[in-house]
């Protein structure tokens, strides 16, 4: 069987964000302010959609044979060989993606940060409950530094119940991931007389590559406004990717969330902080030697909510996010839940 294409990252941001690029930038939201902190964090996304098989292409909605060139599927989800089998007969399409990532963060003032976040991944595609392909490694070092334009708390009188702080950042992507493991799809035989020899068929996926193997360039902008222990914080991010050596781009991405969170005091080193808010990614297509990949890009809106509980130095972090909204290019499994845990300690 030919290899199932699986979709990448994320998409966030977290940056990639995950769910978002920016999950894993802390703007000084109390009781943890200017503190320097290191930390783990987990990450899980999954899709997931019903499909038809069918022995005939033209009785695909979309009607497309996806090109090969160079051992490189030029489709980001489904081939053409996923619906062979019985005609008529539905089975369920999933990718699963799982990264496990190490970041710190650091003030180098009070008004730059410096933040470095690397990550483990392990992503699977299924057919019904089969594993199809599974593909694990390091991935790529993304830095960042913020900025910070405007603080209340630093240019007016720290006894107004309202605070404003407005920050800028940039940043980069280091391929530092791998980027060219190749699965296995199937074998092929060659006949001789007295032995039938076999070896596998290896393809090379772009998309289920821990890495990227390209540099890209992040761009920032954050606001958070706080009135007493109520709360909104807002991110934008930008993300540039470039072309890596076996001529693939990564389509630029835009991210974007707000979350409202309050601040509630427990006791003297426990603090509870609940957040609800909404998160949104677009992209258009990736590309292969300037080929557009089909099934690649698209626009998604999440509602989402979580709590962090911080205890003295340390804080515990989960968010769960649900798809409200999702239009996606071509042929592709649907957004489903994802899920963020995070440990993170704070230092001077």
């Amino acid at each position: 069987m030919k290899k199932i294409i699986l979709v990448m990252i994320s998409m966030l941001f977290a940056v990639e964000i995950f769910a978002c690029d920016l999950c894993s930038i802390y703007i000084g939201i109390e009781p943890k302010d200017y503190k320097n902190s290191f930390g783990v964090r987990y990450r899980y996304r999954a899709f997931e959609s019903d499909f038809l098989t069918t022995n005939s292409t033209s009785n695909l909605k979309m009607n497309y044979i996806p090109a090969q060139r160079k051992g490189v599927i030029n489709d980001k989800h489904l081939d053409e060989s996923t619906f062979n089998g019985s005609e008529n007969e539905t089975f369920t399409y999933s990718e699963t993606f799982v990264s496990y990532d190490v970041f710190a963060n650091f003030y180098l003032t009070k008004r730059f940060q410096l933040n470095v976040n690397t990550y483990f991944a392990d992503n699977y595609t299924y057919k019904n409950d089969s594993t199809l392909e599974n593909i694990s490694g390091i991935g790529d070092i993304t830095i960042t530094t913020t900025y910070q334009l405007y603080n209340t708390t630093q240019t007016a009188d720290t006894s107004k119940k309202f605070i404003h702080r407005v920050n800028v950042g940039t940043g980069m992507t280091i391929p530092t991931g791998s980027y060219n493991k190749k699965s296995i799809v199937g074998f092929q035989t060659k006949i001789q007389p007295n032995v039938i020899l076999g070896s596998p068929i290896e393809e090379l996926d772009p998309h289920l590559q821990s890495g990227t193997g390209a540099f890209s360039s992040l761009f920032i902008l954050e606001y958070l406004v706080k009135y007493k222990n109520i709360g909104l914080n807002s991110n934008l991010s930008y993300k540039a990717n470039t072309t890596n050596k076996n001529n693939f781009r990564f389509a630029n991405r835009f991210n974007a969330n707000s979350n409202l969170f309050y601040l509630g005091k427990i006791s003297k080193n426990l603090t509870l902080m609940p957040t609800v808010g909404t998160a949104m990614e677009f992209s258009n297509r990736d590309t292969f030697e300037n080929y557009s990949y089909l099934g690649s890009g698209g626009e998604v809106w999440f509602a989402n909510f979580g709590t962090t509980l911080f205890i003295k130095n340390w804080g515990l972090n989960f968010m769960y996010y649900t798809p409200v909204y999702q239009r996606l290019n071509d042929l592709q499994p649907e957004n489903k839940n994802r899920v963020i845990a995070q440990l993170t300690y704070y230092f001077n």
